[in-house]
């Protein structure tokens, strides 16, 4: 079973992505801070993270350059409704460090489904 990290402190988002992904069949742990999802890393690596840039404590991109360091081959999605990330020098400094796709919040679950399937090159959660 394909596993997905969802690195979000806004407790209503992550319930909502974790119950839409965990009903296509995908194993779902939620971490609410950059703290919390080292340690669920370091204990399995997910076959994806989706990851908040703003998080309390250490940000979501300070993570994701860590995140790189010990585990360069994990697909990361970056979201986040208070940045814009369709600037072009922040995509091509994201995807430097294992970020395979942006999804702006908010979005649709088609589009949180469709962003998910497309960073695990179409496999399937089973």
């Amino acid at each position: 079973m394909m596993k997905i990290l969802v690195v979000e402190d806004d407790e209503s988002v992550s319930e909502l992505v974790k119950s839409v992904l965990e009903m296509e069949g995908f194993s779902v742990q939620l971490a609410p801070s950059a703290e919390r999802a080292k340690v669920l890393i370091r204990e399995n690596v997910p076959d994806l993270a989706l990851i908040d840039v703003i998080l309390p404590g250490q940000g979501g991109m300070d993570l994701i350059l860590e995140i790189h360091a010990c585990c360069p081959k994990l697909n990361i999605v970056l979201t986040s409704g208070k940045i814009d990330m369709t600037k072009s020098t922040f995509k091509v400094l994201a995807h430097q460090f294992g970020v395979v796709s942006i999804l702006p919040k908010p979005f649709t679950i088609e589009e949180l489904l469709t962003t998910v399937k497309e960073a695990l090159g179409g496999k399937s959660p089973s």
